[in-house]
């Protein structure tokens, strides 16, 4: 259960906002991953180009205790602090590359901004493009319903640049509202439901469901 965009933002650099109320499941969630819309090991075993940021199993894989994870260079970095369920969280991701390599932040509580998980990879690593590259949420598409968000998603921002902390703040108070949020706003959709995914920004970029499997619609505060 996931819809995609088969035409993704570069994977560096690029910022992406959500928000997210997860709920206890065993095993493994999905917020989102770019990355190969296939197999995880498409380059000669190796995952390469690709990354995510959700809830973790502790224990892995069937643990139902979780912590927040970048998962990238088929590792996962883990927080300290274990996830609440039932609660409502909005989270940042930016990534970039730059000397030191491709970087990568998950502020997972925001707008505590001390409550961050970061990773660098080096300099060669996402540089080369996986087959079917595609931005897929909800489910990972190298394991289909194997690792499903259980829990309500929205606020969905996307931004194909690397913003400030400053103009993240701004564009979760006001969306598209900087300079920076109305030039490269990439998509937007506050609201999402199970009959509209569309894009809101007015960039056109409007992902797919893959097959005919849906959430539920979610009302509540």
């Amino acid at each position: 259960m996931r819809f995609r965009f088969t035409n993704p933002l570069p994977i560096y650099p690029a910022t992406y906002i959500w928000r997210v109320k997860p709920r206890r499941q065993n095993g493994y969630y999905t917020a989102f991953f770019w990355g190969n819309d296939g197999a995880f090991g498409w380059d000669n075993g190796d995952s390469n180009t690709y990354y995510g940021a959700h809830p973790y199993p502790q224990p892995p894989p069937n643990g139902s205790a979780h912590k927040w994870e970048i998962s990238v260079g088929a590792n996962d970095f883990l927080s300290s602090e274990f996830v609440v369920y039932d609660v409502w969280y909005t989270q940042v991701l930016r990534v970039w590359s730059d000397g030191a390599g491709k970087n990568h932040e998950f502020y997972w509580d925001w707008p505590n901004t001390n409550r961050v998980i970061r990773r660098t990879e080096s300099s060669s690593y996402g540089n080369v493009m996986p087959p079917k590259p595609a931005l897929t949420f909800g489910d990972a598409p190298w394991a289909p319903s194997s690792e499903i968000m259980n829990g309500v998603m929205r606020g969905i921002q996307i931004y194909s640049s690397l913003l400030t902390t400053t103009v993240i703040q701004a564009e979760i108070d006001n969306p598209g509202t900087t300079t920076a949020g109305e030039t490269i706003i990439w998509y937007l959709n506050l609201n999402p439901t199970p009959t509209d995914i569309s894009d809101q920004s007015g960039a056109g970029h409007n992902p797919e469901w893959v097959g005919s499997e849906r959430p539920a619609l979610w009302t509540g505060p």
